[in-house]
C-alpha cells in the first residue's frame, strides 16, 4: 500500500510537471554498479602452471567489490573462460551489450589474460581473434554509464614485433558503499581507463613459488587490491589510486625480478613494469613541469632542491627503505636519476625529461644520509 500511494505521487508530479528526481523513492531508482570480471585461461593461452594466477586474480577483483558495495548496490558477473570455443570478442561483449544500465548507473569492466597492441590500439588476445579496447569502451558508452571503468592485467607489447613507446576470499557485506568506493565511483563521472603495463611492456604474474611464499597472482591485480583494502575507509581520487598502485607495482616487480624480466624471446630483459593510465577524471595534463621541484647546482656533486611545490609529485614520494610517502625538502640534494649520476641541475633536468614516468632518485640528506626514492611524476 505505501509502495502503491508513493508511485501514485510520482505520476501526479510528472503530470504536473514537477522534477520527479525530487519526489522519486530509492528503490524506484538507486544508483546501482553493474561488474563483469572476465579472466581467461582457455588453453589457447598457454598459462599452465600460472593458471591460478588468473583465478585468484578475479577472485581478488570480486573480494574487492563486494566488501566496499553494498548486495544492494552491485550486480557482479563473474566470467572464466576456460574453453577456447568461449574465448571469443563476440562473448565478452555479449556480456556488456546484456547489462541492464541507467543514466546513473556505473560499469566496471575487469579482464586478466593475454593482451597485445598493433596499430588499431591495445587488444585482448583471445583464442577466436582480437578483442580492441576501444571496442569495450564503445560497448560501455552504447549503454549510457554516468561513469565507466575499465581496468586490465594484460600485457601491452606489438605483437608484430615492432617496438613502440608512449610520452580465497570471504567478506563481510557493507552495509553501504565505503567511503573509497562511494569517492571513486559514485561521486565520479566520466571514463576511467587503466592497463597494468604501458605500450612495450608485459604484464607479469609473481614468480611461482612451490611453497607459496608468494601467492599467486598478478603483480598489479594484487597491489589494486591491496591498495583498495588499506584506504577503503578514505575519500580519495583516481589521481591518487593511480599514483598509490603504480609505486607499488613498480617496487614490487624490482622485488620479484630484480635482474629484469623476459617478455618475449629475443628481446632484453624487462626491467620494470609501469601501470598506464590512459584516461582518468582529474588526470594531469601532459605539459608543465613533471616532478614539482626545482633545483639549482651545488658545489659538491648532484643538484639542491631549492623548492617543492605544495601537492605535486615531489611532495608525495615514496622512500623504498621505509616503504612509506614523504615529501621531499628543501636543502636535500639529487645525486643520481634512475641510476645514472647527475652533476648538476642540468643533468637533473635532461634526466627528469627522458625518465619514463615513475623515476628512482638518490637524494643525499644532511641528517639521514643517502637513501633512494620513486617519484610518480605527473606525466
Amino acid at each position: 500500500m505505501v509502495r502503491e500511494c508513493l508511485f501514485r505521487c510520482v505520476m501526479l508530479a510528472a503530470c504536473l510537471g514537477i522534477v520527479p528526481e525530487l519526489f522519486t523513492p530509492r528503490w524506484l531508482y538507486a544508483q546501482r554498479v553493474h561488474a563483469v570480471v572476465v579472466g581467461d585461461i582457455s588453453p589457447a593461452t598457454g598459462f599452465g602452471k600460472f593458471t591460478p594466477n588468473v583465478v585468484l586474480d578475479v577472485l581478488s577483483i570480486h573480494g574487492m567489490l563486494t566488501a566496499n558495495i553494498p548486495e544492494r548496490e552491485l550486480d557482479i558477473l563473474n566470467v572464466q573462460i576456460e574453453e577456447d570455443s568461449d574465448s571469443d570478442p563476440k562473448n565478452v561483449l555479449g556480456f556488456i551489450r546484456e547489462l541492464q544500465a541507467n543514466p546513473s548507473d556505473i560499469i566496471f569492466f575487469y579482464f586478466s589474460g593475454h593482451g597485445g597492441s598493433d596499430d588499431q590500439g591495445h587488444y585482448f588476445a583471445l583464442a577466436k581473434g582480437k578483442l580492441y579496447r576501444k571496442q569495450v569502451l564503445d560497448a560501455i558508452a552504447s549503454k549510457g554509464p554516468r561513469l565507466t571503468v575499465v581496468i586490465t592485467d594484460c600485457c601491452n607489447l606489438r605483437s608484430d614485433g615492432y617496438r613502440f613507446f608512449a610520452p580465497a576470499f570471504q567478506s563481510i557485506e557493507p552495509k553501504e558503499p565505503s567511503p573509497l568506493f562511494r569517492s571513486l565511483l559514485f561521486d565520479t563521472k566520466g571514463v576511467v581507463d587503466i592497463n597494468s603495463s604501458s605500450p612495450g611492456e608485459g604484464a607479469f604474474f609473481t614468480p611461482f613459488d612451490e611453497e607459496l611464499r608468494n601467492l599467486p597472482g598478478s603483480i598489479f591485480t594484487k597491489q589494486l587490491a591491496a591498495w583498495v583494502e588499506r584506504h577503503r575507509n578514505e575519500k580519495r581520487v583516481w589521481d591518487e589510486l593511480v599514483r598509490g598502485v603504480s609505486l607499488q607495482v613498480h617496487t614490487a616487480f624490482r622485488d620479484h625480478y630484480p635482474k629484469g624480466a623476459e617478455s618475449s624471446k629475443g628481446k632484453p630483459p624487462q626491467l620494470e613494469q609501469t601501470v598506464y593510465p590512459i584516461q582518468y577524471p582529474g588526470m594531469p595534463e601532459s605539459k608543465g613541469p613533471r616532478t614539482g621541484f626545482v633545483v639549482r647546482d651545488f658545489s659538491g656533486r648532484g643538484a639542491v632542491i631549492t623548492e617543492v611545490e605544495r601537492g605535486s609529485p615531489a611532495s608525495q614520494v615514496f622512500v623504498l627503505e621505509k616503504d612509506s610517502f614523504v615529501s621531499l625538502r628543501v636543502q636535500q640534494v639529487v645525486v643520481s636519476v634512475n641510476g645514472q649520476a647527475v652533476e648538476n641541475a642540468d643533468a637533473v633536468a635532461r634526466a627528469i625529461a627522458v625518465s619514463p614516468q615513475i623515476a628512482r632518485l638518490s637524494i643525499r640528506d644532511a641528517t639521514q644520509g643517502m637513501f633512494d626514492i620513486l617519484i610518480r611524476m605527473r606525466y
